[in-house]
């Protein structure tokens, strides 16, 4: 069970906030990406993201930590992924870092 504290910020597709994980003991983001299948082209780009986060496992790159679903496929319409909470998010590290290196 998760309790919503606050809006953090906009995603792709989305609004993530800030909630606490009350089963684990530890704070998570959830991004709501509502009406998922209203355009294909999007549905396919959550998709692949969805499946790439899933499969990659780095320090640097969130981790995809639950994906819920509704209860009934008459009522899938929005879906809600939860990530481990990272300090900022890549718009934040763009902008602070002009001059990125690798």
């Amino acid at each position: 069970m998760y309790k919503i504290e606050e809006v953090i910020g906009k995603g792709s597709y989305g609004v993530v906030c800030s909630a606490y994980d009350t089963h684990l003991g530890e704070k998570v983001a959830i991004k709501k990406i509502n009406d998922i299948f209203e355009h294909v082209s999007d549905a396919t780009r959550i998709l692949r993201e969805i499946k790439l986060l899933r499969l990659l496992r780095h320090p640097d790159i969130v981790e995809i930590k639950h994906i819920l679903l509704p209860p009934s496929r008459r009522e899938f319409r929005d879906i809600y992924v939860v990530f481990e909470l990272m300090e900022s998010d890549l718009r934040q590290v763009i902008k602070a870092n002009d001059d990125l290196t690798l």
